[in-house]
């Protein structure tokens, strides 16, 4: 019997806006919360942007010379594409192409994500994810409540278009079949921290490896308990706080405005996926705020968005795994509701998430 392969194709699952946001969406590397969305308008596919906002879905296209965002989607609802497994299961993995170079490189081993004439396509200078038409040979973008429309071959050729990639591994797989072989495995390196997309009250992760705040329990007024860096976005806020395994389900608390946010109410939320370093170039390691906070010129800098940075807080002998703004020089975590706040000379020797660069780092 002839053994044949699966024809490879894209999952596109329906979501409805404002609705729990899903595992397994494809994003743009190095922006944990940009991802591939797609509309369908008077029979027309569209690509735009979905995010994650106080653990619902959000969106926006660029369609007609306008701006639709929301619940402004006619129907309510749109596809977000989803990649589940690893390039063994599915055959290909996701990668960003500039234009011009797939142009230049494409030999059957990558294929442009499309439906119809339409493909996502990412606006580094701009930040903004939004729609190539390849017949029209322009883009569409959705910049806040600005209608954005591009032609310039050349600008146009320095963008990033999402590519199916069937040529082995994608950087930093440490997949057994990318172990083994090293010369079918990506040679670059990550490069970038793995959010991984998660529900509070779900299951808690027994696949992934979830960063550790000083990598043992904290001393906690309930006891020792281990607490895990993640990450929540409250009305396009990112926030740094904890999550924790509680009898088997994720639990998670964040602070935003002196107020906790904990359980249910927060919906998805993001946690930190601990990747070996000879896979992404760079190791964790938790340094004091006095150093952490002069990381210019240095090897290591702190994990943060937006100048938020996970910290372990002490509070009356007590261990908690917080944040802290380096702008602000303000630390802040909460327990059973209390919000506690340090600020100035007592935040320096408070321990802050940080990436370190590492020399000796080889592709497995």
């Amino acid at each position: 019997m002839v053994n044949k392969k699966k024809a490879i194709e894209d999952t596109w699952q329906f979501h409805h806006i404002h609705t729990n946001f899903p595992q397994n969406a494809v994003r743009v590397l190095g922006h944990p919360n940009m991802y591939v969305a797609l509309w369908s308008r008077n029979d027309r596919a569209i690509m735009g942007l979905a995010w994650n906002d106080c653990g619902v879905v959000q969106c926006a296209f660029a369609a007609d010379q306008k701006v639709f965002r929301g619940m402004d989607v006619e129907g309510g609802a749109i596809h977000l594409l989803i990649y589940k497994g690893n390039h063994v299961t599915n055959q290909f993995y996701y990668e960003w192409l500039s234009l011009a170079k797939w142009k230049v490189e494409r030999n059957g081993k990558r294929e442009r994500v499309q439906c119809g004439a339409s493909t996502p396509i990412f606006w580094r200078e701009k930040g903004v994810l939004g729609n190539y038409d390849s017949d029209q040979q322009k883009a569409t973008f959705a910049i806040g409540n600005q209608y954005c429309e591009v032609s310039d071959l050349a600008t146009l050729g320095n963008m990033l278009v999402l590519i199916r990639n069937i040529d082995g591994g994608p950087p930093g797989c440490t997949c057994p079949q990318c172990i083994a072989d090293a010369d079918q495995a990506s040679h670059k390196l990550l490069m970038v921290n793995d959010w991984g997309d998660f529900c509070c009250g779900n299951q808690w992760p027994a696949d992934k490896p979830i960063m550790r705040a000083l990598n043992r329990p904290m001393n906690t007024p309930s006891g020792p308990q281990d607490h895990f860096v993640a990450l929540w976005y409250r009305h396009g806020k990112p926030l740094m706080g904890r999550a924790w395994n509680d009898n088997g389900k994720i639990n998670a608390s964040f602070v935003d405005s002196n107020h906790e946010f904990t359980g249910k109410i927060i919906g998805s939320m993001q946690m930190l996926v601990e990747l070996p370093a000879t896979a992404a170039g760079f190791e964790y390691c938790w340094l004091p705020y006095e150093q952490a906070s002069r990381y210019i010129d240095k090897d290591f800098a702190p994990v943060h968005m937006n100048h938020v940075a996970p910290c372990v807080i002490h509070i009356d002998n007590f261990e908690l795994l917080g944040s802290v703004n380096l702008k602000k020089e303000i630390a802040e975590v909460a327990f059973d509701g209390r919000v506690m706040t340090l600020e100035g000379a007592r935040i320096r020797m408070l321990k802050v998430l940080c990436r370190k660069d590492r020399d000796d780092t080889m592709v497995i």
